[in-house]
């Protein structure tokens, strides 16, 4: 089907989803190619083969298809977190492997740092909603999967688990300042711009949260 050529309404489940589908992968090639500000509706249509109109029985708005993006992302991560780690594991395999896994999985960190202020802020009710029962769902996933390899008492599981994820999307939002060209900064202030980088603050962050806790006190 070339782009630009509309498609009927999808009618079945399966279609929908494939549609839907259809939809995220247009917007992660123009997000590659032009970057965030780079991605508008028309344009999604287009790159889709979707008319406008079909294009809003998807997806509302631009915000809540990063949204659904940032599903798709969250749900690689503990995808490849419940793969990777295993019991046995030291404080500073996990933080590498989560340091490791927020980097390589695609718009992963970009979404994450801009979760909060730009994309949930813009996105309407009933969406946020049904995103915020997925991503929910697969945070407690992630957090039982942490609780295992840890082996972390059950009071400090959850505890465990939110400082961890607030520690990562704090190092996602500072990561986007290490992305400044340093060329237009002052001398003295680059290296304050490159501590911003994710895994400089990121992983040893995560290593010391999980030590105080994996190691029994002496």
């Amino acid at each position: 089907m070339t782009v630009g050529q509309n498609i009927k309404r999808a009618i079945s489940e399966d279609q929908k989803a494939e549609r839907q589908a259809m939809i995220l992968s247009a917007a992660r090639d123009m997000i590659d190619e032009a970057g965030f500000d780079g991605v508008t509706m028309s344009a999604l249509a287009k790159r889709a083969g979707l008319a406008k109109g079909t294009l809003y029985l998807y997806v509302r708005s631009k915000e809540e298809l990063f949204l659904l993006l940032f599903i798709e992302a969250m749900r690689t991560v503990v995808a490849r977190f419940k793969g990777d780690v295993a019991l046995g594991y030291s404080a500073a395999q996990i933080a590498r492997c989560m340091t490791d896994h927020a980097q390589t999985t695609p718009l992963f960190l970009p979404m994450y740092a801009r979760l909060v202020a730009v994309i949930e802020s813009n996105v309407a009710d009933e969406p946020l909603f049904a995103a915020k029962r997925q991503l929910l769902a697969l945070s407690a996933e992630w957090a039982e999967h942490l609780a295992h390899v840890t082996r972390v008492s059950p009071d400090m599981a959850e505890p465990l688990a939110t400082a961890l994820m607030m520690s990562l999307q704090g190092a996602a939002q500072f990561d986007l300042s290490s992305q400044r060209d340093p060329t237009g900064l002052p001398e003295d202030i680059r290296e304050a711009f490159s501590r911003y980088a994710f895994a400089r603050s990121f992983e040893p962050s995560a290593r010391l949260i999980l030590e105080a806790v994996m190691t029994p006190p002496k």
